[in-house]
């Protein structure tokens, strides 16, 4: 019977110690609907089809009391621990409270110098249920800010007047708010003058006023994801910001002067927004500006900031302004990467200065448009008319064009095989120059990929046409190559060969006519064979001649012989030479 009466009596004990231990928790949930709904997705609350075998589970586990601690400053903290516990198939479903842990901030890996004063909250602490509360830490006192901040919460009225702002566990006066649509939810916190940084996300406002006085003792302040359109008026003077990113909210306007009078400021982002125009910066820092995604960017006022401030992009090759390009018959609009705008900058703060001679001239002809909406700008350096010996030593990056017209230089050395600021030339103009040979560009990038080549009045005394042969071959570039006025050294092999291949070669060589010869006084196209190809007086050349005797009088002797044995056959006579010839001692010998 005790048993009995212990098993009915126990469970409804359990619920009514539950009921009056949760007085707290239901005015929460009164205040922040929403927090229920989170704990419920959660899974913290209890099916209600439970068993009894499960209660009795339940019932024989410790039930956690209510702790109170009083903290040093005399507040007191009430952490509430209620185990979920089941009822019976015709039970209400109960939810326990449970306090929420900040998520534990992992080692952040090296971080750039100019993100080193950047704040930056993590996603996922704006996750579903953000109400603004402050989080407390499982088991630990909450602070007086926390007592603070969660009253104003709950004395706070509607959702647009109380504070959407926590402070981050991780660093101190480092702010976040979530899902703000009135700024009073950032103004009604508490303390804003003490907060140095302030991260927030998912802001829905039209006009966003950075003279805001929440704004004025911030050092970093990130608005990010949200949907605003506008930026108005400015940060007040002298401001300490150091670290401003308004990545990622549709903003398509921002006032020209909203950064004009921040001294301190490092990084800027507005990378991922509908701006077409950059607001004017204190020109006397080096900014770090990150305009990516931006695509409605203009080239134009972006190519006036590259040249005179001082400013590092962040992902240049990424980045991309609208270039208007004006064609022959129509005008286009193309997208050119901040990486060629930068190149186009270096193409003049680059340009060579050669002591003892002067300094070269740098300009940039055009822009031109090449595959994967990438921009390469033709930098064209003007080295003539100085009194060179040798090339510059160093061009700028992108150099498509050198002119190093009336010097005195006489070889090309390995400058185009082993530097690689020339490797991206495709026309050389070299005319009235003293160099020799050409040989330098076998192998070399520059013969491989160039346009024109311009070698008048040099001093070349051979045209290596077996190498110059591939590179004329036909690939679609029109190549040309003009050697007009260089004299040659002449022999047999270029009345044989070189004019044949001048020949075949005159659309590529449209000078060829001008080629002359150094030892002849013709051109090559007017060289004869018949008459170059002739080898000086030799003995060796009468030695026909000779064989020609040799085999007459041989000829002559076997006539005679055979004439003179048929008389002596037919008369019985020997010839008169023989007949007077002395005998020799065999014939004594033949008449005995």
């Amino acid at each position: 019977m005790f048993a009995y009466t212990y098993g009915l009596w126990l469970p409804l004990l359990l619920l009514f110690a539950g009921a009056c231990a949760r007085p707290k928790e239901a005015q929460d949930e009164q205040s922040f609907p929403h927090l229920r709904l989170e704990e419920s997705k959660q899974g913290t609350s209890t099916p209600a089809n439970v068993t009894m075998a499960e209660i009795t589970t339940t019932v024989s586990s410790p039930v956690e009391a209510v702790a109170k601690t009083t903290s040093n400053s005399g507040a007191v903290t009430e952490t509430t621990q209620m185990p979920a516990f089941a009822t019976t198939a015709d039970s209400k479903p109960s939810s326990t409270s449970t306090t929420s842990v900040a998520p534990p901030s992992l080692a952040a890996p090296e971080q750039p110098e100019y993100l080193k004063n950047c704040f930056h909250a993590e996603e996922q602490v704006c996750g579903h249920g953000f109400d603004g509360r402050p989080e407390a830490l499982e088991g630990q006192p909450a602070s007086p800010k926390t007592m603070q901040s969660d009253s104003q919460s709950q004395n706070g009225g509607t959702q647009g007047n109380h504070c959407q702002c926590r402070e981050h566990s991780a660093r101190p006066n480092s702010w976040y708010c979530c899902n703000i649509s009135q700024i009073t939810m950032i103004s009604t916190c508490s303390n804003i003058s003490k907060w140095t940084n302030l991260h927030v996300r998912n802001m829905t406002v039209k006009d966003m006023d950075l003279s805001n006085p929440i704004f004025r003792s911030l050092q970093s302040l990130a608005v990010t994801d949200g949907n605003i359109t506008r930026l108005v008026n400015a940060f007040p003077r002298l401001s300490a910001l150091k670290c401003l990113n308004i990545s990622n909210n549709n903003i398509s306007e921002i006032h020209s002067r909203a950064v004009k009078d921040v001294p301190h400021l490092e990084f800027f982002g507005m990378s991922h927004n509908n701006l077409s125009l950059v607001p004017h910066r204190n020109q006397n820092k080096n900014i770090t500006l990150d305009i990516s995604g931006n695509m409605r960017m203009l080239c134009t006022p972006l190519n006036e900031i590259i040249y005179n401030e001082s400013i590092n992009f962040l992902n240049p090759e990424h980045s991309y302004c609208q270039y208007n390009a004006t064609r022959t018959w129509f005008q286009s609009t193309d997208k050119v990467s901040v990486e060629q705008l930068e190149n186009r900058k270096r193409c003049l703060t680059n340009c060579p200065v050669i002591p003892n001679y002067g300094n070269c001239k740098c300009t940039l002809e055009n822009i031109m448009i090449i595959q994967d909406n990438q921009s390469k700008p033709q930098c064209h350096v003007d080295c003539s008319n100085l009194g060179l010996v040798e090339l510059p030593q160093r061009l700028p990056d992108n150099t498509f064009m050198l002119n190093i017209t009336n010097n005195k230089i006489t070889r090309l050395g390995d400058y185009f095989q082993t530097n690689p600021t020339y490797h991206n030339i495709n026309r050389l103009v070299a005319d009235n120059n003293q160099i020799s040979s050409i040989y330098e560009f076998e192998g070399t990038k520059f013969i491989e990929t160039f346009q024109r080549i311009y070698m008048r009045n040099n001093s070349l005394s051979k045209i290596p046409e077996y190498f110059l042969n591939n590179a004329l071959m036909d690939s679609g570039l029109g190549r040309r190559i003009y050697l007009a006025g260089n004299k040659l050294q002449c022999d047999c092999n270029s009345a044989k060969t070189l004019q044949n291949w001048l020949k075949e070669r005159s659309s590529d060589i449209p000078d060829y006519m001008d080629i002359r010869c150094r030892n002849i006084p013709l051109s090559v196209i007017e060289l004869q064979e018949t008459k170059l190809c002739q080898s000086p007086p030799d003995w060796t050349d009468y030695i026909y001649y000779l064989i020609a005797a040799e085999i007459i009088l041989l000829l002559a002797l076997i006539a005679k012989v055979s004439y003179d044995y048929w008389v002596f056959k037919t008369a019985g006579y020997l010839p008169w030479p023989a007949s007077k010839m002395p005998k020799l001692p065999c014939d004594w010998l033949c008449e005995s």
